[in-house]
C-alpha cells in the first residue's frame, strides 16, 4: 500500500493575510457571532477549483468568518484513493493543514459518495467502478479504505476533523457498492452501515453523519432518510445528519420547502438523538450571465430566505450549523443557464444583502436566544 501525503500542505499553516476588503473587515463576522453559541458557520466547497486555496483574498475571507470548513472534492475516493492500494491525501491535507492553521474544525465530506459514471456525480474511482469485483472483496476494499484515511486524518491532524459526513446522497445514487453489496436485512443498502461501523472503530471520537439532498422538509427523501438514521442510530453507528439545501437551480427561493416542515424535520431527526446542520446551502437567483443578479430585487427575496433558513436552524435544539457550498459568487456551482449567484459573497467577495441576514439572525440569537423561524417572506411562523 502506497500512501502520499502533502508537503505543500504546510504552506497553508500560515496566520490570515491582512484583512483589507469590507467583506473580511465587515464586524461582527459571522464567526464571532456563532462561535460562543457553540454554533457552526460552516465554508463549504473550500477547495473545488483547487485555486481558491491560492486566492488569498478568499482564504481570508473564510479565516475571519467561518470557523468550519468543508472540503470540495478532495476527500472523495476517486481523489483519495486513485488507484487500488495507492493513497493520496495532498488535497485532503491541504484541506486540514488550513482549518488547523487558521483555528477552525473541518466536516469531511463526503468519503463514500457511490454513484456511478452515468449518474450526475460519483465519488468512486475508475478502478471501483470497473474492477468487476465480488461483494466480498468490496466489503475488504471499503473497510482498508475508510480505516486508512480516518486513522490518517487522526494521528495527521488530531481534533481538526470533528465530523465525517461518511456517505452522501444515497437515497439518489445506486453505484458498485449499492449494486454489487445488495441491501441489507434494513432494507437500506447493505454497505451503508458497513461504512459506519468501520468509520467508528476507526476513530470513535468523531461525529459520524449523513448528508442528503431534497430531504429538508417533508417527503418521501426525508422519510427514506428517517428512516436510515433510525436504523443506524439503533445500532449506535451516526451521530448527525446535513441536509445540503442545494437551491441554485431554476426556481431558487420557490424550491425551498415551507419553513415549518423543514422545522418539523428537524425536530423529528432530533427526537432520534442526532443533530443535524445545513450542509451545502445555495440559493440562486435569475443570472444571464451565470455571476450577477438579473434584478436587485431578487437579492431581497434571497436575502430573505438565507435569513429564515438560518432562524429556522437556530430556533430548534437540534440544528447545531449552517454551510455555504462555497461562500463566494465567484467559485460558485452553478449547474443550470440561468440560474446562478446563490451565495452570501459576490464575484468581488464583497458582502450582499445574504450575508446581512445571516448576520442579523445570528446576532438575534445571540442577545435573546433562538429567533423564532420566519417563512420565506420575513413572517414569524406560528
Amino acid at each position: 500500500m502506497k500512501i502520499y501525503s502533502s508537503l505543500y500542505a504546510l504552506a497553508l499553516l500560515l496566520p490570515a493575510l491582512s484583512l483589507s476588503s469590507s467583506a473580511q473587515t465587515e464586524s461582527p463576522t459571522l464567526r464571532s457571532l456563532a462561535t460562543p453559541l457553540g454554533f457552526t458557520i460552516g465554508a463549504g466547497d473550500l477547495d473545488y477549483p483547487p485555486a481558491t486555496l491560492s486566492d488569498s483574498t478568499y482564504t481570508s475571507l473564510v479565516a475571519a468568518q467561518y470557523n468550519d470548513v468543508e472540503p470540495g472534492n478532495s476527500m472523495k475516493m476517486a481523489a483519495l484513493e486513485p488507484e487500488q492500494g495507492t493513497f493520496d491525501f495532498s488535497g485532503g491535507d491541504a484541506v486540514a493543514a488550513f482549518a488547523q492553521g487558521h483555528g477552525q474544525t473541518v466536516t469531511a465530506t463526503a468519503p463514500i459518495w457511490d454513484g456511478n459514471a452515468t449518474d450526475y456525480g460519483t465519488g468512486n474511482p475508475a478502478w471501483l467502478m470497473n474492477g468487476g469485483l465480488t461483494s466480498v472483496q468490496l466489503q475488504t476494499i471499503l473497510q482498508t479504505y475508510i480505516t486508512t484515511v480516518m486513522q490518517h486524518y487522526r494521528t495527521d491532524y488530531p481534533g481538526v476533523i470533528t465530523n465525517w459526513a461518511v456517505v452522501s446522497e444515497a437515497s439518489h445514487l445506486c453505484g458498485v457498492l449499492c449494486t454489487t453489496m445488495g441491501n441489507d436485512s434494513s432494507g437500506y443498502p447493505a454497505y451503508i452501515a458497513l461504512a459506519y461501523s468501520y468509520a467508528r472503530a476507526a476513530d470513535p471520537s468523531a461525529k459520524l453523519c449523513y448528508d442528503d439532498w431534497g430531504g429538508e422538509g417533508s417527503g418521501s427523501t426525508s422519510d427514506w432518510i428517517y428512516g436510515l438514521v433510525t436504523y443506524l442510530k439503533g445500532r449506535g453507528l451516526i451521530d448527525c445528519v446535513g441536509m445540503e439545501g442545494q437551491w441554485e437551480g431554476s426556481g431558487g427561493v420557490a424550491n425551498i420547502p415551507s419553513t415549518s416542515s423543514i422545522v418539523t424535520n428537524i425536530n423529528r431527526l432530533g427526537a432520534l438523538g442526532v443533530t443535524t446542520y445545513f450542509s451545502q446551502v445555495e440559493i440562486g437567483v435569475a443570472s444571464s450571465n451565470g455571476t450577477t443578479a438579473d434584478n436587485a430585487a431578487d437579492l431581497t427575496t434571497q436575502s430573505n430566505a438565507f435569513g429564515s433558513l438560518l432562524q429556522a436552524c437556530l430556533s430548534t435544539a437540534a440544528c447545531k450549523g449552517f454551510y455555504t457550498w462555497n461562500v463566494t459568487d465567484k467559485y460558485a456551482f452553478c449547474w443550470q443557464s440561468g440560474w446562478c449567484a446563490p451565495l452570501p459573497f459576490d464575484v468581488n467577495e464583497t458582502p450582499k444583502p445574504a450575508y446581512s441576514a445571516l448576520q442579523s439572525a445570528l446576532t438575534n440569537a445571540s442577545r435573546s436566544g433562538p429567533p423564532a423561524p420566519t417563512n420565506l417572506t420575513g413572517s414569524v411562523v406560528r
